[in-house]
């Protein structure tokens, strides 16, 4: 009789041991793939910090220009002040200037509060 039992014990432990095995490579699987999907969303935001700066890079070049054109502008209607009569440039150009500071303060507030709360905000906003 013990020979009996202990071959369904064998039978058992074969059985456990082949379960325990299928599922540690489960596991492994399962890292394999968190890992990379952690890797790939880790280069997408490497990759969107660095669209971003060249867009805020385009930005200030743009507004670079935007200040020479104006000043070009400025400079030629100065020139021919005398067929511009009750119209004053400095005082229009002066409004959208504020403007343009309004923005540009309002975009740094976006971009610093954006940086301070990435965690939590951007999965909430999904």
């Amino acid at each position: 009789m013990p020979p009996k039992r202990k071959s369904v014990t064998d039978e058992e432990d074969d059985e456990y041991r082949r379960k325990r095995d299928r599922n540690n490579q489960a596991v492994k699987r399962s890292r394999v793939k968190s890992k990379m999907k952690t890797e790939e969303t880790q280069q997408r935001v490497n990759e969107l910090k660095l669209k971003n700066q060249l867009l805020e890079d385009k930005i200030d070049n743009q507004k670079k220009e935007l200040k020479f054109l104006k000043d070009l502008f400025l400079t030629q209607a100065q020139a021919k002040s005398d067929k511009l009569v009750g119209v004053n440039l400095q005082e229009l150009l002066q409004d959208e200037e504020d403007e343009e500071d309004e923005e540009e303060s309002s975009s740094k507030r976006r971009t610093k509060d954006s940086s301070k709360g990435e965690g939590s905000k951007s999965r909430s906003r999904r």
